[in-house]
C-alpha cells in the first residue's frame, strides 16, 4: 500500500512539472513596421506599427496629425472645380484587429470613428515558386483577386504566422510586402523585431471591440457622413441647392476596395 502511494505521489508530480514546462512553452510574436502607401490623384503615405502572435495581429496607424481641411477652387479648361481636403482631429489611430476567423476595423471618417467586423474573410492566395530577399528573409511570391484588384504579396515562411497588413491574412508565413497591379496601394516593411515569449500580448482591449457595424452599415453610416459634408461644402459656397454625390463619378473609384453585391 506504501509502495503505490509513493508511485501516485511520484506521477502526481511529474504530472505537475509537465504542466509547468508546457505553460512555459514560448510562441512567435513580434512587432512589424510598415509604409502604407496609395496613389491616386494624390501619393499619400501613413505608418503603421503590426503586433502579432500564432492567433492574431494587431495593424494599427501612428505618427497621426491633425489635418486643418480646406476647399480649394482650380480653373482649367474644363471649368471650375473644388478640391475638397477633408479635416482630421480625431488623433484615435485607425486599426485592423485579426485572428484565424474574423477582421475588425476602425476607420476615422470625418472625425467619426467607424468600428466594422467582417465574418470569415477568406483570400483565395496562389502560391508561386519566384522567391526574393527581403531584409533577413527569404520571401516566396503569392498572388490573389480581392474586391476589384490583383495583388502580389511576399511572405517570409520563416515567420509562420498566417497574417499580414491591412486585411490580407491566410498564408502559411508572414507578409512583408504587399501590392496591387496597378500600382494605387502598396504596403512594406521597414523594420521588423521577432520575439519568442510564454505570453505574447497585442495592445487591445475587448471593450475597443464592442458594438461594431456589419458592411451593410458601415457603407450607410459612411455615404450620410459624406452627404453632411457635401450639405456643409454647399452652406460655404452659398448654394440654395445642395451638393449631391455622384455616385458615377471619377474620383468614385479611388479606394482600395471596389465593392460590388458580391463582396
Amino acid at each position: 500500500m506504501k509502495a503505490f502511494r509513493k508511485r501516485l505521489i511520484i506521477l502526481v508530480l511529474l504530472l505537475i512539472v509537465s504542466l509547468n514546462m508546457n505553460s512555459q512553452i514560448k510562441t512567435i510574436c513580434g512587432e512589424v513596421n510598415y509604409e502604407q502607401a496609395t496613389n491616386f490623384s494624390r501619393y499619400f503615405v501613413r505608418q503603421y506599427i503590426m503586433q502579432f502572435n500564432s492567433k492574431a495581429s494587431l495593424y494599427q496607424e501612428y505618427n497621426i496629425k491633425k489635418i486643418k481641411g480646406k476647399l480649394t477652387k482650380n480653373q482649367s479648361d474644363q471649368g471650375l472645380t473644388y478640391v475638397n481636403e477633408i479635416k482630421r482631429n480625431n488623433l484615435s489611430p485607425e486599426f485592423f484587429y485579426s485572428n484565424k476567423k474574423d477582421l475588425f476595423f476602425r476607420e476615422i471618417w470625418f472625425d467619426k470613428p467607424l468600428l466594422v467586423k467582417e465574418n470569415n474573410l477568406i483570400f483565395k492566395w496562389i502560391l508561386q515558386k519566384e522567391t526574393r530577399k527581403i531584409g533577413t528573409f527569404i520571401c516566396q511570391k503569392a498572388t490573389t483577386t480581392f474586391r476589384g484588384r490583383n495583388y502580389i504579396a511576399w511572405f517570409a515562411k520563416e515567420i509562420p504566422v498566417p497574417f499580414g497588413p491591412w486585411k490580407f491574412k491566410g498564408l502559411p508565413g508572414l507578409i512583408l510586402e504587399v501590392y496591387d497591379t496597378e500600382n494605387v496601394f502598396h504596403i512594406i516593411t521597414k523594420k521588423i523585431e521577432i520575439n519568442q515569449k510564454s505570453i505574447c500580448k497585442l495592445n487591445i482591449t475587448t471593450k475597443e471591440l464592442q458594438k461594431p457595424l456589419t458592411l451593410k452599415m458601415y457603407f450607410k453610416e459612411r455615404k450620410n457622413l459624406i452627404n453632411a459634408d457635401f450639405a456643409r461644402l454647399s452652406s460655404k459656397m452659398g448654394r440654395t441647392r445642395p451638393l449631391k454625390m455622384d455616385e458615377n463619378c471619377d474620383d468614385c473609384s479611388e479606394s482600395i476596395e471596389i465593392f460590388n453585391k458580391n463582396n
